[in-house]
């Protein structure tokens, strides 16, 4: 059974500046996941990659069993629930200004 989501070696440069280097983690089907860390960590970078809103320079990912870079999740069902992660990321960060 493959992972809820599974990140491999991503990485994602703009520029001289490396915003996700090598970054590598699993996320197992019922598991309560935490995505921290500080401003410029490469949080927001890494959910963009993972929804196929941008590409990454290196490195794979897979969401519920998908190569996102061979079939990026807009053509399928899970996209909808990213979109609304989007939405309530967006919502929360209002909250903070």
């Amino acid at each position: 059974m493959p992972s809820a989501i599974s990140v491999q070696d991503l990485t994602k440069r703009y520029g001289n500046v490396v915003a996700l280097n090598n970054v590598s983690f699993e996320v197992e089907k019922g598991e309560i996941f935490g995505f921290l860390g500080p401003n410029g960590a490469g949080k927001s970078t890494t959910v963009r990659i993972l929804t196929g809103l941008i590409k990454p320079d290196g490195g794979k990912a897979f969401v519920m069993g998908y190569d996102i870079l061979k079939n990026p999740l807009r053509q399928s069902s899970i996209w909808e629930w990213f979109q609304r992660f989007q939405t309530l990321m967006w919502i929360l960060q209002l909250g903070k200004t």
